[in-house]
């Protein structure tokens, strides 16, 4: 996946997408993406930007999943990564969709432990 180049922006945009989940909506003609309850009424480009931001800086972030992600998402596209976030967020428990950076992390994880991509914590 080549998405280095889009790292500075999409970093933004997680950045800001968690502090306006911290604060209660506000009245906006854009849709955000702060949580699992909005996230579904994104268009899939914008769904897949964000799960696309989310684990570049999941991979800066948290590097007890790098290891991981890097076996288990090789060769995957934004669109089947987003897909697997789509299909995996009305099922995740509420704990583990607290936020919806959070829910991306969880729903990846999941999959690719799912597929026998075993994380540090799994073993």
């Amino acid at each position: 996946m080549q998405l280095m180049s889009a790292v500075p922006g999409l970093t933004a945009l997680i950045l800001a997408a968690a502090s306006f989940a911290q604060t209660p909506p506000q009245p906006s003609p854009l849709v955000q993406a702060i949580s699992p309850d909005l996230y579904p009424k994104l268009p899939v480009n914008e769904r897949q930007s964000y799960v696309a931001g989310v684990l570049d800086t999941d991979r800066l972030l948290f590097r007890q999943s790098k290891a991981q992600f890097a076996a288990c998402l090789n060769g995957k596209t934004i669109a089947q990564l987003t897909d697997v976030v789509d299909r995996s967020l009305p099922t995740l428990e509420p704990v583990l969709r607290t936020a919806m950076p959070v829910a991306v992390h969880n729903a990846l994880i999941a999959d690719c432990e799912r597929r026998g991509f075993k994380g540090p914590r799994s073993r």
